[in-house]
């Protein structure tokens, strides 16, 4: 995105794949934190540390059945969240958006996580629970958390990519070079869950980055997409938070776990189904739009 763009378009990719909470608050914010430290020597490496740091504080005093740490730490993942935000906008504004720093954040975001789901089970393990089953039911959240993330991230990136134009920060199996550092391995193993998860999608950015995907195609994806952003926000970050926020506090932190096991899943594999089932459709319209054309005329 251009630095000469609008203040509000630094703070949002656009509002048909942001959340409401991300639009009006983290965005925003974030925006105004990114301009605040434009001027100064802090990098957006360095903001994404600090967002990291404050994620883990956070993730750690989950590990108490205590009310007011367990709020000081939903707090704290807000403001984790903020800096979140405002590292990529310092990127933007800057200039200096790279793979690099995208696959920073995403090293911490999973950080931020393993660090949480690691404490809720160390939490049920005190109060109580098996040692066994809580470790298992923790690993299984996580495990669950990432397909779901990957989810969330791929559909919003297709999107942008074949219904916008623009705006995308889409990467699909051999876009980039082997990688050679483990944060570079950890990032492909990443871009490869999302690929297996939406072959179709794949297929049909594949298609249009060849130059044969015409523009009502990518109309009809962007109009059938459309009503499925916005229920992406079930499986998003900011779910996670409340979650976290409302059910450890209350004192039943392994509904957090069960939630992101069970629920979550569902609504998960509906979404995968439904996004690319519309990719697949559209996909194969387009084929055989294509071979109508190639027949000739008088041929059955």
């Amino acid at each position: 995105m251009a630095d000469t763009a609008a203040p509000d378009a630094l703070a949002t990719k656009g509002e048909v794949v942001e959340e409401w909470t991300d639009l009006h608050f983290f965005r925003p914010i974030g925006a105004r934190l990114a301009r605040a430290l434009a001027p100064t020597r802090i990098s957006p490496d360095q903001v994404t540390l600090w967002s990291l740091i404050v994620g883990l504080v956070a993730g750690h005093l989950f590990v108490y059945a205590s009310v007011p740490l367990n709020l000081l730490g939903f707090g704290l993942f807000i403001v984790s969240d903020l800096f979140d935000s405002a590292d990529g906008q310092l990127a933007r504004i800057r200039g200096t958006s790279t793979r690099l720093g995208r696959i920073l954040d995403g090293v911490s975001d999973g950080a931020r996580f393993v660090n949480l789901y690691v404490h809720l089970a160390i939490r049920l393990a005190i109060s109580g629970y098996p040692s066994g089953w809580a470790v298992a039911l923790a690993a299984l959240a996580l495990a669950s958390h990432s397909y779901q993330s990957a989810a969330v991230d791929f559909i919003r990136h297709a999107f942008l990519s074949i219904g916008v134009g623009r705006g995308s920060e889409l990467e699909l199996v051999g876009d980039a070079p082997p990688p050679t550092t483990w944060m570079g391995r950890a990032f492909a193993s990443y871009v490869g869950r999302q690929t297996r998860m939406f072959p179709e999608t794949v297929a049909l950015v594949r298609r249009m980055r060849a130059g044969q995907l015409p523009p009502e195609a990518r109309a009809a994806y962007r109009v059938r997409m459309a009503p499925i952003l916005p229920r992406l926000a079930w499986l998003g970050q900011n779910i996670r938070w409340l979650l976290v926020g409302v059910l450890a506090t209350a004192g039943v932190p392994a509904a957090v776990l069960w939630t992101e096991v069970i629920p979550l899943n569902l609504v998960l594999l509906a979404t995968v189904l439904t996004s690319d089932g519309i990719a697949r459709r559209v996909l194969q319209s387009t084929v055989a739009r294509d071979d109508r054309r190639a027949t000739p005329a008088g041929v059955r």
